[in-house]
C-alpha cells in the first residue's frame, strides 16, 4: 500500500493496527482508561481515551523503532526475540519509572503499583509473543499470500524471481513466469512472441484467462524487449481486477531502492515523484532548526564528556572538520568528533574507512560505533548546509570517482545531505565503490518519494541503527 508517496506493506499495516489495537484493549480490560470501581487496577493509572490512544502511538513507536515491523524480524526468529526483548524493556522501564516517582511524591505505597504494572506489561507482551509466534506458523501459508505472476526472462525476470523465492518476499508467492520465445515444451502456451509456461491446461486460452486460472493477483512485466507484448491481453488483465506491474515499480515497491543498473533517464524523468515543492522544503527547514536547537540542549552534556575522552585517549583537537558534497554539489566543511588519529591520512590520498580500521582511536571506535561521532553535525543542519534527513554527503574526491562508475549520481545532489538517511537504515557503512552504488539505489528512491511520512520512518529506523550497531565501522 501507498501512504503518500512511501510503500508500506499490507502485512506491517495489519500487524500494526491488529498489536495497537490489543494494547488499547488491554488498556481497557485492566481498567486503566476511564473511572471503574468495579475495575482491580482502577486506581493505579486514569487515563481519558485521548490519553490512551498517545499511549498507544507511543507503544507502536517503541516497537517499530526497535525494528519489530522490519522484514528480517519477520523472517528471522532470532532477530524478532531480541527486538521484542528490547522492546518490552523499553515500555516496562519507562513505565515504572514514572509511575513509581508519580505515586511516591503522593506519598502512596508506590510497591504495589510497580508490581501491578509490571504484571500487566508482562503479561500483554506474552500475548503479543504469542500472537508473533502464531504469524511465524502461518507464514508460508500459501492462501495468506499475494500470488504473482512474471512475464518475461533473463536477468529482469530471475531477479524477480529470486526476490520472491530466496530473499524473504513471504507475503508473495510465484504461481507462473512466463517467457520470450518459442514453445519447446507441450505445456506452453504461445501469444505473439511470448511464450507461457505455467500449470498445463485442457486447451490453449487466452493470456487473459490463463492468470484467471491460476488466480493471479498481479502480473509482473519483467522484460527488456517491449516487443510483442500482448498489450490488449493485459489490458484485459487489469479489468478483470489483476494488477499489472512494470519490473522498476515492482522492484522500488518491494525492495525500498530503485534499480540503477536498468532505470534509464526516460523512466526517471516520467516517473511519479521527484518532487520537492516549496512548502514542503519550508516545513523541513523549520522542523531542523526546531529539532537542532533542542537536540543541542538535549546532547550538551554528553558532548562534554565525549570531548573529555577524545582528550585523554589521543593528542590532537576534539572536533575535525572535513570537505563534503551538499546542495546542488556544493562543497561544505562537515563538523565531527574526531574518532581517527590526526595523521589518519598523512600521505594526502583519501581512503575509505574499513572494518578494524587501524586509524581509528580507542574512543573513535566507540563513538563510531553509536553513531556519537555524527552529533555535531546538528551545527551543519542549523546553517542549511544539511538536514536531518538525507542522503549522507561524501567527500569531493570520491564523488569524482563514482560519477564515472554511475549515472544519476548527481540526482543525490538535489536535496540537501543528512546526519542519516534511507540509505544508512538499510544498507552498512559503505567501504567501495561498490557499496557505494548499491547506496546510491537507496538514495534515488528517497529523493524520487521523499516526504514527511519517509523522515518520520527513517528517523525511528535510526534508533534501531544506533541501539543496535548497525553497519558502524
Amino acid at each position: 500500500m501507498r501512504i503518500l508517496r512511501h510503500y508500506v506493506g499490507l502485512p506491517t499495516i495489519a500487524l500494526a493496527l491488529i498489536e495497537g489495537g490489543l494494547f488499547l484493549l488491554a488498556l481497557w480490560g485492566l481498567g486503566f482508561i476511564g473511572r471503574c470501581d468495579a475495575c482491580y487496577f482502577d486506581d493505579v493509572v486514569d487515563l481519558e481515551i485521548w490519553e490512551a490512544l498517545l499511549v498507544t502511538g507511543a507503544f507502536l513507536l517503541i516497537v517499530s523503532a526497535v525494528g519489530l515491523y522490519n522484514r528480517d524480524a519477520f523472517l528471522d526468529f532470532r532477530v524478532f526475540a531480541q527486538r521484542f526483548i528490547l522492546a518490552s524493556q523499553l515500555v516496562l522501564i519507562p513505565t515504572v519509572a514514572v509511575v513509581g516517582v508519580l505515586k511516591s511524591a503522593a506519598d502512596l505505597p508506590f510497591g504495589w503499583y510497580i508490581g501491578i504494572l509490571t504484571v500487566a506489561i508482562a503479561v500483554f507482551f506474552m500475548a503479543i509473543f504469542a500472537l508473533r509466534v502464531l504469524m511465524f506458523w502461518t507464514l508460508n501459508v500459501d492462501f495468506l499470500k499475494r500470488r504473482v505472476v512474471i512475464l518475461g526472462q533473463g536477468v529482469l525476470a530471475d531477479a524477480v524471481s529470486n526476490y520472491v523465492s530466496n530473499e524473504g518476499a513471504a507475503h508473495l508467492r510465484c504461481v507462473g513466469r512466463l517467457a520470450q520465445g518459442q514453445a519447446t515444451a507441450g505445456n506452453t502456451v504461445s501469444l505473439g512472441n511470448i511464450v507461457a509456461r505455467a500449470k498445463p491446461f485442457a486447451r490453449p486460452a487466452p493470456y487473459a484467462h490463463m492468470a484467471e486460472s491460476l488466480h493471479a493477483e498481479e502480473i509482473v512485466v519483467a522484460t527488456d524487449d517491449r516487443r510483442g507484448l500482448p498489450v490488449e491481453e493485459l489490458l484485459r488483465c487489469r479489468l478483470q481486477g489483476i494488477q499489472v506491474t512494470d519490473y522498476l515499480a515492482f522492484w522500488e515497491r518491494e525492495a525500498g531502492q530503485i534499480d540503477i543498473d536498468h532505470v534509464g533517464a526516460g523512466w526517471l524523468a516520467f516517473a511519479e515523484g521527484f518532487r520537492l515543492s516549496l512548502p514542503r522544503r519550508a516545513v523541513k527547514r523549520t522542523i531542523d532548526i526546531v529539532v537542532s536547537l533542542i537536540f543541542i540542549a538535549l546532547t550538551f552534556p554528553l558532548l562534554g564528556v565525549i570531548a573529555a575522552l577524545i582528550k585523554l585517549d589521543s593528542r590532537g583537537p576534539v572536533f575535525f572538520t572535513q570537505n563534503r558534497v551538499g546542495l546542488d554539489g556544493k562543497v561544505f566543511k562537515v563538523v565531527k568528533l574526531r574518532s581517527m588519529r590526526v595523521d589518519a591520512e598523512r600521505d594526502g590520498v583519501p581512503r575509505w574507512a574499513t572494518s578494524d580500521d587501524d586509524r581509528i582511536t580507542r574512543v573513535g571506535r566507540f563513538i563510531r560505533k553509536a553513531r556519537i561521532d555524527e552529533l555535531p553535525q546538528v551545527i551543519n543542519v542549523l546553517k542549511g548546509d544539511m538536514s536531518f534527513i538525507g542522503p549522507r554527503p561524501e567527500r569531493p574526491y570520491f564523488v569524482e570517482q563514482i560519477r564515472k562508475e554511475m549515472p544519476f549520481y548527481d540526482l543525490r545532489h538535489r536535496v540537501r545531505p543528512g546526519i542519516t538517511g534511507w540509505a544508512q537504515v538499510n544498507y552498512p557503512y559503505g567501504a567501495s565503490i561498490e557499496d557505494a552504488k548499491k547506496k546510491l539505489a537507496y538514495d534515488l528512491y528517497y529523493v524520487k518519494n521523499n516526504d514527511s511520512l519517509l523522515d518520520l520512518a527513517i528517523l525511528v529506523q535510526t534508533v534501531r541503527v544506533v541501539l543496535f550497531g548497525h553497519g558502524s565501522r
